[in-house]
């Protein structure tokens, strides 16, 4: 049995399912039967994914250490052999544990709570006896030098060790020093790439007629983060953008509406959550549509269905261009041979866009004002054929190369492919 975990597939946000997907479907391809994922729910639990059936285990960082589920509880539960504890035992008896931190947060800048189940969620393999693989994430920064020593620990025990990017391979490479092994510490590009498609069983009626081959008219597409936009002062603060976000997009989508009078806007969230809550892009989508007014006027549609991660890939294919700050949808559209404009708000856009050798369409959030950003957004669209020819002659390679990276992992996981 192989164990996933830091990759669940039920946080509504589908840069993690993404990794989750990409992660099962290209394991399950190499002869993998028997993978099991950490989710959110209760207990050990069976799920049909098309594709593959897989085991769910609930682990959650949460104070109930009386639960089954308590990541607490797991950790102590790992010494005796997982004991009663499913979680702990669903560990113990594993092959390999597969862990990839959400993609970005084996880092403390998330605060302390989030930063201590990254390392009790390794610890459970490594408490085991069971071989940690690290699957392609970005380490760090650590501002904290208790908590880098914690990390580093970590990355010296583990079985392999696979980064997305060069700062975190740099990072690394100088945080182990003599036991840095480059046949165990590997620079890879992000695994959604590998992500397949699915076409969605429904979509609402008017984004599907867009969706028509052939159109007369250019569709591009473009993800508003929640993230960014909902408490867009907060968000500036944060992550120390140039200008409010919801200004950005809204001079973004101004400019592509007035210099290109046939397009028409598709706006795709990419995280789903409840209405209201400071993450919903459903929330943020919306509000840009209000405040584009008569100029978006059945020229801009908010794509209302919460697609899965596969779908929206799918989704994000149909497009002649797209953009946005979700890095999962950037390669959700790129890894499609879409022409896409990464909106970074952190480093962690630009090194997987460097990558995959197209750093140059990554826009900073932290130094582009919203006048910059709508300039560049205009000048990246313009310029879309030529960069759909790039992607094109780029896009095998990047594949091809996701495709054997996985290979790598799943033969260091035990898995004969």
């Amino acid at each position: 049995m192989i164990t996933l975990l830091n990759a669940a597939p039920d946080t509504g946000n589908q840069g993690v399912s993404a990794l989750c997907h990409a992660t099962v479907s290209g394991l399950s391809r190499r002869g993998a039967s028997n993978i099991t994922v950490a989710d959110h729910g209760r207990g050990l639990r069976q799920a049909d994914w098309g594709y593959a059936t897989v085991n769910l285990v609930g682990l959650t960082h949460n104070r109930r250490l009386w639960r089954g589920d308590n990541l607490r509880a797991a950790h102590v539960w790992t010494r005796a052999g997982g004991g009663p504890n499913t979680p702990a035992r669903t560990v113990a008896r594993s092959r390999a544990v597969l862990d990839i931190s959400g993609g970005d947060s084996f880092t403390d800048v998330y605060g302390p709570k989030r930063f201590r189940a990254m390392i009790l969620t390794k610890r459970l393999a490594l408490n085991a006896g069971v071989p940690l693989i690290l699957l392609p994430q970005k380490l760090g920064p650590f501002s904290n030098p208790a908590f880098k020593a914690e990390a580093v620990a970590i990355l010296r025990a583990a079985t392999a060790v696979w980064v997305r990017d060069t700062l975190s391979f740099d990072f690394l490479r100088e945080a182990l020093g003599a036991d840095f092994d480059p046949n165990r510490h590997r620079l890879g590009v992000d695994v959604a790439v590998a992500l397949p498609k699915a076409r969605p069983n429904k979509l609402q009626s008017s984004a599907s007629s867009w969706f028509r081959a052939p159109r007369d008219f250019p569709l591009a597409g473009l993800n508003v983060s929640g993230l960014l936009c909902n408490d867009k002062e907060a968000a500036r603060q944060n992550f120390g953008l140039r200008d409010f976000h919801t200004n950005q997009t809204d001079a973004l989508a101004q400019e592509l509406l007035k210099q290109n009078p046939d397009l028409r806007l598709l706006l795709i969230s990419h995280v789903h959550r409840p209405g209201g809550d400071v993450e919903s892009d459903l929330d943020a989508a919306r509000g840009l549509q209000a405040r584009l007014g008569a100029l978006g006027e059945g020229r801009v549609l908010v794509l209302e269905d919460q697609l899965n991660a596969m779908e929206l890939k799918w989704v994000l294919s149909r497009l002649d261009w797209f953009a946005g700050a979700r890095m999962h949808a950037t390669i959700g559209a790129f890894s499609s041979g879409v022409p896409t404009l990464g909106l970074g708000y952190t480093d962690k856009a630009q090194g997987v866009f460097d990558e995959c050798g197209i750093g140059e369409e990554v826009v900073d959030l932290r130094s582009a004002n919203a006048r910059r950003l709508a300039e560049r957004a205009a000048a990246s669209f313009s310029n879309r054929c030529n960069l759909k020819a790039d992607l094109a002659s780029r896009i095998e390679g990047i594949k091809a190369r996701a495709n054997h990276e996985m290979s790598v992992i799943a033969r260091q996981a035990g898995i004969a492919c």
